[in-house]
């Protein structure tokens, strides 16, 4: 039987109750940032955890929880501690954005030492590593999450639902590293997005590639009619012209989930310039509360609710502080991996990430962690979809990481759809508007961020363009917003 076949018509395998998977990715926060207080202590404690013999308290922030901000405290100096604060100054915060690459991150998880098995300095080095981009002074901002009041969407579907204290971004590095593993599960040897990024050093299968070529049908959905689709510039084996109808604007993910007709799979791009919503620092994070309300009323709403599995997650913690020292002993997932660039061989993974699973299926209160020996990460997203649509092993992409993913196949824990649908959005409307504080009044024409300048570099070489030459005339969101526009990109 096709596998497509299967999805519509299950009956054997894991998730038999959904048809329907739809995951969201933000860009640039940590679990920490937009999660660590969401069961504080005024909130009612989680109601079950997964597995069920691992009843270990929800790992969120404490008040004992600080970072030095003396660089000599790493050589012998009594610390200047910077304490964790109880919410964010404003929704912007951090202001300005913190370094993300291999090696900042490296410091920012141990310090001044070499990763080991037992550094140091676990997760110490946020605010010190901050300090290479601002004023000591303006670094405590590391040390400020956000409040649940202050994120209410995102944590009101947490408590609702299901939420990870335990799921681990899968490189300690930036944005397409990571973005790369969720679609292909492996970044083909590559530890950065790379100065000028280029998608021909990405020219790997993803999935969707492989539903393709099962006759699965999947589509991106992109919040924008300007710049392009980041996962089609990504992969040059997306840019074919018969791929153009696969992917499609917002407006065009909340027409499918009004008639019912999400394809198997859905991927749900924010978006990361024309009035940003991907929460990438400085981005207005309420921006992104806004995207994700959108998507939920939508989902929920739809004829097909009870029947989707709904995935909100991030890239990686984009430099921003969490306190859990990430696991090593990752499965290095290819030969191009093992070493790949800088002689890292990818057996580490990244800093936590926030993930909420959302389902009729799935019990209010969740907290989930890994049912296996191995620690979740983006490739469990794709381990999920091999063992959902039973894909079999010559069609499925070959990365060991994925092999031995865990799957959210424990999260179906009701016996039957639960027929409460939470007000989410109308609770959280009054707040929202409250807070919302747009950046762009202080920043008149910022200058690209990595992920922005990305967007530029790659497009140009999907265009047969000189990306150099290309990102010397492009230096500012104006200038990239005038590009892609002169380009006739779209969500394409």
């Amino acid at each position: 039987m096709l596998a497509s076949t299967i999805a519509q018509e299950k009956s054997v395998g894991i998730l038999p109750q959904i048809k329907h998977i739809v995951v969201v990715m933000f860009e640039n926060r940590s679990f920490d940032n937009m999660l660590g207080w969401l069961y504080g202590a005024d909130a009612t404690a989680p109601s079950q955890f997964l597995p069920t013999a691992n009843t270990t308290p929800f790992n969120g922030l404490n008040s004992e929880l600080w970072n030095p901000k003396n660089e000599g405290y790493f050589n012998g100096d009594p610390a200047d501690k910077v304490s964790i604060f109880d919410s964010a100054t404003n929704m912007t915060t951090p202001n300005v954005d913190p370094e993300e690459g291999f090696h900042d991150v490296t410091e920012q998880i141990y310090g001044p030492d070499l990763p080991g098995e037992n550094p140091r300095f676990p997760m110490m080095g946020f605010v010190v590593n901050y300090q290479r981009k601002v004023e000591p002074a303006d670094s405590v901002e590391m040390m400020k999450p956000f409040s649940p009041r202050q994120v209410p969407v995102i944590s009101a579907l947490a408590r609702s639902y299901a939420v990870s204290d335990a799921w681990y971004s899968s490189v300690p590095s930036q944005t397409w590293p990571n973005r790369s593993f969720v679609h292909a599960g492996t970044s083909n040897g590559n530890v950065d997005n790379g100065s000028l990024p280029n998608p021909l050093n990405w020219d790997v299968n993803t999935i969707f590639n492989v539903l393709d070529g099962i006759g699965v049908t999947w589509t991106v959905y992109a919040d924008t009619d300007i710049t392009p689709s980041l996962t089609r510039t990504m992969f040059p084996r997306l840019w074919p012209l018969e791929f153009d109808d696969h992917f499609k604007g917002f407006g065009d993910f909340q027409a499918d989930c009004k008639t019912g007709s999400l394809p198997a799979y859905s991927f749900v791009e924010p978006s990361f310039m024309d009035r940003a919503n991907d929460e990438h620092p400085p981005h207005n994070v309420t921006l992104g509360e806004q995207f994700l309300a959108a998507i939920w009323e939508a989902v929920s709403r739809s004829p097909a609710w009870n029947e989707t599995l709904l995935i909100i997650t991030y890239d990686e913690h984009g430099g921003t502080y969490d306190h859990v020292l990430p696991p090593s002993g990752a499965a290095s997932p290819d030969v191009q991996s093992n070493p790949g660039r800088e002689g890292f061989a990818f057996d580490r993974f990244g800093v936590r990430v926030p993930m909420i699973a959302i389902s009729p299926w799935i019990k209010a209160g969740t907290v989930f962690r890994t049912d296996t020996n191995v620690p979740y990460d983006h490739a469990s997203i794709l381990a999920t979809l091999r063992d959902w649509l039973e894909i079999p092993p010559d069609k499925m992409l070959t990365s060991k990481r994925i092999m031995d993913a865990p799957t959210l196949a424990q999260l179906v824990n009701s016996a039957s759809a639960r027929a409460d649908i939470p007000d989410i959005s109308a609770a959280a409307t009054g707040t929202l508007q409250a807070l919302e504080e747009w950046v762009e009044e202080k920043t008149e024409d910022p200058i690209l961020n990595d992920l922005q300048a990305s967007l530029v570099s790659g497009t140009a070489v999907r265009q047969s363009k000189n990306p150099a030459i290309v990102r010397d005339k492009v230096r500012t969101r104006k200038d990239a917003l005038e590009y892609f526009t002169g380009q006739r990109m779209g969500h394409r």
